[in-house]
């Protein structure tokens, strides 16, 4: 589920859960750590968001429960949603670069739209500013933002039922879902272009006229609940209510944003609607619509939409002051698992303070990169840390915080913790060199480019930029601060903020223990040309395409190789393998390689899937051509270096003992292990301890040399702004001498994936949280239109990845569960089609027995054909989501000419969707839905226990 991370841009923190299903490349390495490494410099939109999804849960924007409602008076409206008043008078507008307007209209309801014709898709969003858990007022502690933004997102409004507004929006395949932080509360739609007018009238419906039913208010509290007993398990969430509430002692920024238990509990529905009465007013509004759009016709349309709204009252809130902190503050808290996360951190400045900028260089430097000085030093060279990053916090509510992240193995804990002071003390002494503080710079004028690629980084962009600072450029004005920053400056602010007697320390033990938006103009239209394929005489494909609409440029390689080269006794080589491509060539060491890529801001990984071993670098196109070499340089002169192999050795196998702290990635261990030996998904790709051991960077190396440098076997793509017979050119130089292999390889994919009976196995856990998969046997991608079959039946039992279908339905909806999925897990080689959920231990049994009677209602044919138009829309739609970026579109044609499907096989996706009838799903149901299961359950109970509670 994505959104399971978040991160803080300055101001905000705002979840991005936007996910790609790819069924025939999937990353094999986790690393366990549950924040990302390197610097996490956080300033709005260009910056990471850091923080975990209870700040900003997942909440379902959709739910499929029909009843009858109660559609009177509870709207801050008087005017009936039906009525049509004059639109609102458009005050006051302002240009923007990059076709951006700023609009204001009569009633003081802010409109931010920027036309962006780079894909046929749209977001349209809306910003309910003077919410989230700081700004409750009265109502301090209950999380009252977030509990209406639960029952606003999607509920019933005074104009449509909440079944009708789902219809409505299942029928053209929108994605919608909404969020609560700190300090806002967003609302949104994505969607086709075409259907951008009906997604702004379902949001400034949603913001004017939200009906309040008793029923689906009764239904979220109960979800809520669950949703904070369960953010209670997990380390990430945890770890950020500790640091905020040991920074914040008067501060409303030390509340919960989901708030707590026992004031949830007392939340009456008067009290939200009193709550959306006085906030949810147009001049507390910002209304944002990105996409391929006409900007006039969106504003008219917004004017009118809130033609029956005036202006309310200010709603601003005044906060309480955070006194200065004078003394050293510890917080300490014991959980599930076998590894120690540390927060070291120092209080320091706002958004508004010149510091800013220091400070975020100051991180870049320390920890951006394999190549900054703390990860260098204390990841790779002392093997101290499993993962680590630092991060200069500057939220607009209060003073921020400057601090070091840390996961690390308990007997590592003291040393990790002084040598990671001991980097931040230099630098009170020490002056950054020129070239560490420019290669800070350019990382993040890169940032602003590469997190710039999507309607919906841009539309956050946007949004957080006005709210914070009133211009929606603040991102381009950001990073032009940056620039200025000297060394002395930096020097300065390590003396005047990292001081021992202000510093805070932060632990969770084991038990025991205790988007500057998208340049787009009519002169870029080329970036939609076609993708050139060329062959080179060894035998290498190389697919070449012209995007000028951003100045970066992406590479790609993909060779076949992955798990379904891997035994069960060689589990995890393939990531190994990919993990230790840039840790030396013959003519580069490590160092120098990252080095290079941090200096210009670039991108540079490799990773493994099911069936593949892969690469891939962004760099700005200026820095193309070097870029390439020293890509070329890794995959094909890696020298597999005894250090380096034994520093990363020792990171998987802390990634291997961390697994079993998170409950999901505990049950699709179970359930792999549980598997058929002949199937690849037998394999856990991240490996084992024992395999891991057994592994030699001599083995590494012959095999990858010896079954994956093929030619014949392998994709090159370059994307981007170039110039594409200098382009090609480079590509003949670098890798035209990549050797022939003599023997070339063929695949056998024809892998048996059979269970042979029904299976049932019940794990016993330390988590007090209830984790149920149940899976089947289904064909391999090379059977298309029966695994098309398979995707919308996946869709209309459990919503294809997204919350929806029958068990989102049934189970969310009485509350049984946190989540529910149905995922189709397989590839080249056939798979298996996944239901997973996650419930209350005592829930398990029932939550088992609810999920196969919708398998036997499907197996049974009982479908209907509403049921599987919505199904198709819904993958039509998360499909052209998904092939937005250059880097998304080379990886799909990739591995589409790679498997043999072609280069043009996704310009084929909806009409093969459309093609599969009523028959075809049925008889797949009938089909793979009545073989033998295999069905995992984990819990704190055991499987008699959890039986007699349900009794």
């Amino acid at each position: 589920m994505a959104g399971t991370f978040f991160i803080s841009p300055k101001t905000k923190e705002n979840i991005h859960f936007f996910t790609k299903n790819q069924d025939l490349n999937v990353n094999s390495i986790s690393t366990g750590i549950p924040f990302s490494f390197g610097s996490l410099s956080l300033s709005l939109a260009p910056m990471l968001l850091l923080v975990i999804s209870l700040i900003f849960p997942l909440t379902p924007a959709i739910f499929a429960q029909e009843k009858e409602t109660d559609m009177n008076s509870t709207s801050p409206n008087t005017a009936s949603a039906q009525e049509k008043n004059p639109p609102q008078a458009i005050l006051s507008r302002q240009s923007y670069p990059n076709d951006i307007t700023v609009a204001k209209l009569g009633n003081g309801l802010t409109v931010i739209i920027q036309e962006n014709h780079t894909a046929p898709v749209a977001t349209v969003r809306c910003y309910v500013k003077n919410t989230g858990s700081i700004n409750e007022t009265k109502y301090l502690g209950a999380g009252l933002s977030h509990v209406l933004e639960h029952v606003v997102a999607g509920g019933s409004t005074t104009k449509r039922s909440e079944e009708e507004i789902r219809k409505l929006i299942d029928t053209f395949g929108g994605i919608t879902n909404a969020y609560t932080s700190l300090d806002v509360t967003a609302y949104f739609i994505d969607c086709p272009v075409r259907n951008v007018e009906t997604c702004i009238e379902l949001i400034a419906d949603q913001m004017q006229y939200a009906a309040f039913v008793p029923e689906e208010f009764s239904r979220e509290l109960e979800v809520i609940q669950r949703e904070l007993a369960d953010g209670e398990a997990n380390r990430n969430r945890v770890m950020w209510k500790m640091i905020q509430e040991t920074f914040y002692q008067e501060n409303p920024g030390h509340l919960p944003i989901i708030g707590y238990l026992d004031v949830l509990r007392q939340t009456k529905r008067e009290q939200i609607i009193d709550f959306y009465r006085s906030r949810y007013i147009p001049n507390n509004m910002v209304f944002v619509v990105v996409g391929a759009v006409e900007t006039e016709a969106v504003l008219n349309q917004v004017a009118q939409e809130f033609a029956n709204t005036p202006r309310g009252f200010d709603s601003e809130v005044l906060l309480q002051t955070e006194p200065a902190q004078i003394a050293p503050r510890q917080a300490v808290r014991e959980m599930d698992g076998t590894t120690t996360d540390i927060c070291l951190a120092f209080p320091t400045v706002d958004l508004y303070h010149k510091d800013l900028y220091a400070l975020d260089l100051l991180s870049y430097i320390l920890s951006a990169g394999e190549s900054s000085p703390m990860v260098r030093d204390m990841q790779y060279e002392k093997s101290l840390v499993l993962g680590l990053t630092t991060s200069s916090y500057t939220p607009t509510y209060a003073h921020g915080y400057f601090s070091v992240r840390m996961s690390v193995e308990p007997k590592n804990e003291a040393e990790a913790v002084k040598t990671a002071l001991d980097h931040l003390y230099r630098l009170q002494n020490e002056m950054v060199s020129e070239t560490e503080l420019a290669r800070a710079k350019k990382q993040k004028a890169s940032e602003l480019i590469f997190d710039q690629q999507t309607v919906q980084q841009q539309a956050e962009s946007l949004a957080q930029s006005f709210m914070s600072t009133g211009t929606p450029m603040f991102d381009t004005i950001y990073v032009e601060e940056l620039q200025k920053v000297t060394a002395e400056q930096i020097r300065e602010v390590a003396r005047k903020y990292f001081r021992p007697e202000v510093l805070s320390t932060i632990r969770i033990v084991p038990k025991g223990t205790i988007a500057a938006e998208t340049l787009k103009k009519e002169a870029d239209k080329d970036s939609a040309k076609e993708t050139h394929s060329f062959e080179l005489e060894n035998g290498l494909r190389i697919l070449i395409k012209k995007d000028s609409h951003l100045p970066m440029v992406d590479m790609k390689i993909y060779a076949h190789g992955g798990n379904i080269l891997d035994t069960p006794e060689t589990a995890g080589r393939a990531g190994f393998i990919a993990n230790m491509l840039n840790k030396g060539t013959r003519t580069r060491s490590n160092e120098e390689i990252m080095a290079w890529f941090d200096s210009i801001g670039g991108l540079l990984s490799f990773s493994s899937g099911r069936n593949t071993i892969s690469g891939s670098a962004l760099v700005m196109k200026e820095d193309f051509p070097q870029a390439l070499e020293i890509f070329a340089d890794c995959w094909l002169n890696s020298t597999f270096p005894e250090e380096k192999f034994e520093q990363e050795k020792t990171l998987i196998l802390g990634a291997i003992a961390r697994r079993a702290e998170n409950p999901s990635s505990e049950l699709f261990e179970a359930w792999a292990d549980a598997l058929p030996k002949t199937t690849p998904f037998h394999i856990v790709s991240g490996g084992k301890k024992e395999t891991i051991n057994a592994m030699t960077p001599e083995s590494l190396k012959s095999f990858f040399v010896e079954k994956c440098l093929d030619p014949e076997n392998t994709i090159l793509t370059i994307y981007g702004d170039i110039n594409e017979n200098e382009a090609l050119a480079l590509a003949k130089k670098y890798f035209g001498s990549m050797p022939k292999v003599k023997n070339h390889q063929i695949i056998n994919f024809d892998r048996a994936n059979d269970l042979a009976e029904n299976r049932a196995i019940h794990k016993v856990t330390g988590k007090d949280t209830g984790m149920v998969l149940i899976s089947y046997a289904v064909p391999s991608a090379r059977d298309e239109k029966e695994l098309m079959a398979i995707r919308l039946l996946n869709a209309v039992i459990g919503g294809y990845g997204y919350p929806g279908g029958w068990l989102h339905k049934e189970l969310r909806g009485e509350g049984l569960v946190y989540s529910v999925h149905c995922i189709t897990r397989t590839g080249m080689a056939p798979g298996y089609m996944i239901f997973v959920a996650q419930t209350y231990p005592a829930t398990v049994d029932e939550v088992v027995e609810r999920i196969f009677n919708n398998i036997r209602k499907a197996a049974s044919g009982q479908i209907t054909e509403e049921e599987l138009e919505i199904a198709k829309q819904k993958l039509i739609a998360i499909h052209a989501q998904s092939d937005t970026t250059i880097g998304e579109q080379a990886s799909q044609q990739a591995l589409n000419l790679l498997h043999g499907f072609g280069i043009n096989y996704d310009k084929t996706y909806e009409a093969r969707v459309e093609a599969v009838t009523m028959e075809d799903v049925k008889a797949a149901a009938a089909k793979y839905l009545t073989r033998p299961y295999l069905q995992v359950t984990t819990s704190n109970l055991k499987k008699e226990e959890n039986q007699k509670d349900q009794k």
